[in-house]
């Protein structure tokens, strides 16, 4: 009636998995009664699903045999080589996006730490760190910028609020003409002088390119070029 009869340390078998019951002897049956497979952490004979070595009742994922022990239990496994592993192996988290694991406030699937806006579920992205998502409304998403206006997010060096329009990027309507000067953005005449009449050297004829600057009149028709607008020029063609 021995099941061992080459081991003197066991010798009975009740559940048939070829570990012996006493529980002193060599590699003692852990669970005397339910035939198992287990082998691993000195556990053996219990059942083990996925067939990892790690009993069931030891393994955090018994369907999984690439992963078995969730440190901080929020369903990933710790081993990094495995199915889904946790990428914070000792943080509670439940980004599933950019990597597994880790906190994700906004639950958006991207973690904190990965994440430019971790508060806001429906943005996410800003490679150039200006403050605007990358695909909602950042429109020069490559470069950092500050307009508002026209563009959102683009270069902006007077701070007026219109992108200035420079060379990387196509200009569109209200585009800043005058980057650097803060009180004019556009010029609808394309004559250097700003259709914001309040602001620096205002445009007095805003829809016809001119040249005048004298008289306070500024950017109007000025024949002779002696800088007096032809409207306040008693010699226009002198």
């Amino acid at each position: 009636g021995d099941h061992f009869p080459n081991d003197a340390t066991q010798w009975s078998d009740t559940d048939g998995d070829g570990y012996g019951d006493n529980a002193s002897g060599t590699t003692p049956d852990s669970c005397v009664t339910i035939s198992g497979n287990s082998t691993a952490n000195s556990y053996y004979g219990c059942p083990d699903l996925d067939g990892d070595g790690w009993a069931n009742v030891q393994d955090a994922f018994i369907s999984d045999p690439t992963q078995r022990s969730d440190s901080d239990s929020d369903g990933y496994g710790d081993n990094a080589s495995g199915n889904s592993p946790d990428a914070c192996p000792l943080v509670f988290g439940n980004s599933t996006s950019d990597q597994f694991g880790c906190p994700d406030s906004d639950g958006d699937g991207i973690s904190n730490q990965n994440d430019a806006f971790p508060n806001d579920p429906l943005r996410s992205g800003d490679a150039d760190n200006d403050g605007y998502d990358d695909s909602l409304e950042d429109d020069c998403w490559g470069i950092w910028g500050n307009s508002t206006q026209d563009r959102v997010g683009c270069p902006d060096t007077d701070g007026d609020g219109y992108s200035n329009g420079d060379s990387n990027w196509t200009i569109v309507n209200g585009s800043d003409a005058f980057p650097s000067e803060i009180s004019q953005w556009n010029d609808s005449d394309a004559d250097g002088f700003g259709d914001n009449l309040t602001g620096f050297e205002g445009d007095d004829c805003i829809s016809i390119p001119g040249n005048s600057t004298s008289g306070g009149i500024f950017g109007c028709v000025d024949t002779d070029a002696d800088s007096w607008a032809n409207t306040i020029d008693d010699f226009p063609n002198d």
